[in-house]
């Protein structure tokens, strides 16, 4: 199919990435900023940061069903509301996440924690809303959709260049205590224009809550039963959960690759400058690829080929830092060919299960997109640290070429293992085809239509 959105809807849907942007000081650099600016010892900020981890990831798991229930805004679409409002929280918590709280520990540990964790909570449900906004915009046409998720790619390509200078910003800006919190408003300044364009976009097409026919409204049953009955769903989400744990057990435990095996901590800055860079040309060059290839074939081959890369970084990275920096670029390369569409397959999940069974989980189903990451994160984190350990680590020690192995068969080899195995459940459990997931968008879209002039027919005759 060809393109059929207007470059403006397909620039203001991309500019998504400028949440990248407002949120990266914080998000990045939450914990020297909590350690070396508030002083908080780093027991105490891990328990904290464990009990706003555990409400983040408690609203993750409901956040499709809380917009599908809740209303914020008469007159506005279920999705776009939660853009409109959410935004103005979102700026705040930004702004107070790093604000130089004064007074006891417990008093600057409860500010930053509670802004953590309203934070990335809310972050839950506007990326869902944003998902949601994005398909009534886009339409059934897969090329659109296909286009916005592009542009939104490319777009935070030029993001990393700008957030990789957060480190020396925050040194060498002349504010002090405030530095963190001077970059994270400025960057953030843009966010709120950006949500707002999107929503508009919205007006007339996306449903308000409770709107249409009863045959699409979802019961709590469905909510709690979207996961286990629709099967593509349940292919992506484990998929993703293996993928998430593998992803962070080598970002968990990279560093030391440069303080210990490279034995140059700030080869790590050039490693993350040269991956922004590659990334910039490869979001202009990959993505015509995966397009070509589709997307499910697209991820399929992008899935097998990463970690064949790592296997080989593994192997000879102990020998030379230069085989790491260009296992980066040719990772960054076969990544940006499908990763512009694996939250599309997401959407064709959800898309297929609401013209199968007729009930519109759509947003229930974008909303489950972020738990794999959330897992990810808590045991790939913490099966990563526990392979350190395992090689004999101490800090500061002189390492050996034994304890150098060890490492780089934990950090590297381990995870590409545990990727191929991710990309084998995909390949075997994920049966939606491109073709099937379009057809199944199409008759959607022309349902929902005739339940949107419904609901414009009922407003009317109750106005007069």
């Amino acid at each position: 199919m060809q393109v059929t959105s207007t470059k403006k809807e397909i620039w203001t849907i991309g500019a998504y990435s400028l949440n990248t942007l407002a949120i990266m000081t914080g998000f990045m650099y939450l914990n020297t900023f909590a350690t070396e600016v508030l002083k908080i010892p780093t027991g105490a900020l891990a328990t904290a940061l464990l009990i706003a981890k555990t409400i983040d990831f408690i609203v993750s798991l409901f956040c499709g069903a809380i917009i599908e229930k809740t209303k914020l805004l008469p007159g506005k679409g279920k999705n776009q509301q939660w853009l409109l409002v959410g935004r103005w929280i979102l700026a705040i918590c930004i702004m107070v996440e790093v604000f130089p709280t004064e007074g006891p520990v417990w008093l600057r540990l409860l500010v930053m924690c509670t802004a953590y964790a309203i934070l990335n909570s809310l972050m839950n449900l506007l990326q869902t809303a944003y998902y949601g906004v994005m398909g009534v915009v886009a339409g059934p046409n897969p090329a659109n959709r296909q286009a916005m998720t592009v542009m939104m790619t490319r777009l935070g390509t030029v993001i990393a260049l700008i957030t990789a200078f957060i480190p020396t910003l925050v040194t060498k800006l002349q504010f002090g205590k405030w530095n963190y919190f001077v970059i994270a408003t400025v960057f953030m300044l843009p966010m709120p224009w950006a949500f707002g364009a999107i929503s508009k976009l919205a007006d007339g097409k996306d449903l308000p809550v409770g709107a249409g026919g009863q045959i699409h409204q979802i019961t709590p049953a469905d909510m709690i039963g979207a996961l286990t009955e629709n099967k593509m769903l349940l292919a992506l989400f484990m998929t993703n959960v293996v993928l998430n744990i593998s992803t962070n057990i080598t970002s968990g435990i990279g560093s030391y690759y440069w303080i210990y095996v490279a034995g140059n901590f700030s080869l790590m800055t050039v490693a993350s400058l040269v991956g922004s860079v590659a990334g910039f040309f490869a979001a202009m060059i990959m993505p015509k690829l995966g397009q070509k290839l589709g997307k499910k074939r697209a991820i399929s081959i992008g899935y097998f080929i990463g970690p064949c890369v790592n296997l080989i970084v593994g192997i000879l990275g102990r020998y030379s830092w230069y085989y790491v920096i260009a296992g980066r670029i040719i990772s960054t390369f076969i990544m940006y060919a499908y990763s512009p569409f694996v939250m599309l397959l997401y959407m064709d999940a959800g898309e297929y299960h609401f013209n199968k069974t007729g009930k519109d989980t759509r947003g229930i189903v974008m909303g489950l997109s972020t738990p794999p990451m959330k897992i990810g994160m808590a045991i790939g984190g913490t099966v990563g640290l526990w392979l350190l350990g395992r090689t004999g680590y101490e800090a500061g020690f002189t390492p050996t070429q034994e304890w150098v192995n060890s490492y780089m068969f934990a950090a590297y080899i381990i995870p590409a293992c545990i990727a191929l195995a991710a990309a084998c459940i995909f390949v075997i459990f994920y049966r939606l085809s491109d073709e099937e997931a379009a057809r199944a968008a199409q008759e959607n879209y022309a349902k929902l239509q005739a339940d949107l002039a419904a609901t414009k027919a009922k407003a009317e005759a109750e106005g007069k």
